[in-house]
Order: C-alpha cells, then sequence, then structure tokens
C-alpha cells in the first residue's frame, strides 16, 4: 500500500468525523491532503502535472456542484484532495466510487426517516426540470468521501476488483 493511499484513507476518514459532528470539514485538513498530494508528486514532472490537473479539474467541477446547492465547500476541496492523492486516472475511479457512495447515503437516510418516496420524486424533477426541490437535506457527505475512498484503496489493493472506466 502506498504513502499516498494510507493518507487518503487517514484524511478523509478524520474529515468524516469531523463532519459527523460538527458538519464541517475542516479546512486545514483540506489543505494538508492537499500539500502532501502535490508532495507525493514533486519527484515525477508528469505526475506533478497530471496530479495538479485532476486537483483543479475536480474543485472547477465540485463549484459547480457547490453553486447548485449540491456539495458544501468543505465536500468539494476534500474531494479535490483527495484526488490529487489518486492522481490522474485513479481520481476519475474514486470519483465514481464516491458518487456511489453518495447515492447510498442518501437512500440510507431517505429509508431510516421514511421519505424514500420524496427522494425519489425530487430526483426525478431535478432529472427532468432542473428544478430543486422545495426542501432539502444536509448530508454528511464527508462519510461517502470516505467510503469510496475506502472503496478505491480495496479496488487497488486488489487488482481483480478493479473498475475499467
Amino acid at each position: 500500500m502506498s504513502v499516498a493511499l494510507i493518507v487518503l484513507i487517514a484524511g478523509t476518514l478524520a474529515a468524516a468525523a469531523s463532519d459527523l459532528r460538527t458538519h464541517r470539514i475542516p479546512n486545514v485538513l483540506t489543505a494538508a491532503l492537499g500539500v502532501a498530494a502535490i508532495a507525493f508528486h514533486l519527484v515525477d514532472g508528469m505526475a506533478l502535472v497530471l496530479t495538479l490537473a485532476a486537483m483543479i479539474a475536480t474543485f472547477a467541477l465540485g463549484a459547480l456542484a457547490y453553486s447548485a446547492g449540491w456539495l458544501g465547500g468543505g465536500d468539494v476541496k476534500l474531494i479535490a484532495a483527495a484526488c490529487g492523492l489518486a492522481s490522474y486516472p485513479g481520481c476519475v475511479t474514486l470519483v465514481f466510487f464516491i458518487l456511489i457512495a453518495g447515492a447510498v447515503l442518501a437512500l440510507g437516510g431517505a429509508l431510516r426517516r421514511g421519505r424514500l418516496v420524496a427522494l425519489v420524486r425530487s430526483a426525478s424533477t431535478l432529472a427532468v426540470t432542473g428544478a430543486q426541490p422545495a426542501t432539502s437535506t444536509l448530508l454528511p457527505y464527508g462519510v461517502a468521501i470516505a467510503g469510496g475512498s475506502a472503496a478505491y484503496a480495496f479496488s487497488t489493493l486488489f487488482p481483480a476488483l478493479r473498475l475499467t472506466l
């Protein structure tokens, strides 16, 4: 297991714990993960370029999700830092796993609160019309990021389980 993968898991687990406790992901944590991502790839110029590109692209797309109200600012910064640790092309698989974990988190939360039908209705309205639902539920998306990161790490440790995207 690489050091970057260990830092990814430890960092996202710490962020998930903070998100569950305070509904915030500390800037100092995301900054440290981002700096670590850059430091891990300093020795190889092309890897550094790909890492920076992954972080910038993820942050830009995350900023769009933030402006739509789909993610919080800490979530966006954490995903960008995590993508830096995974670099390219690993970041593509990582984001895929994070999205799956987010869907599972949303479905589980809705089921637990007896709001599954309302979730399906609002998701279909959003998909068809682009209109935001009248009410929204805040999810500790740091948990989904940690879950997706764990799934990504698991898939890198066991090559037979890797997704080919």
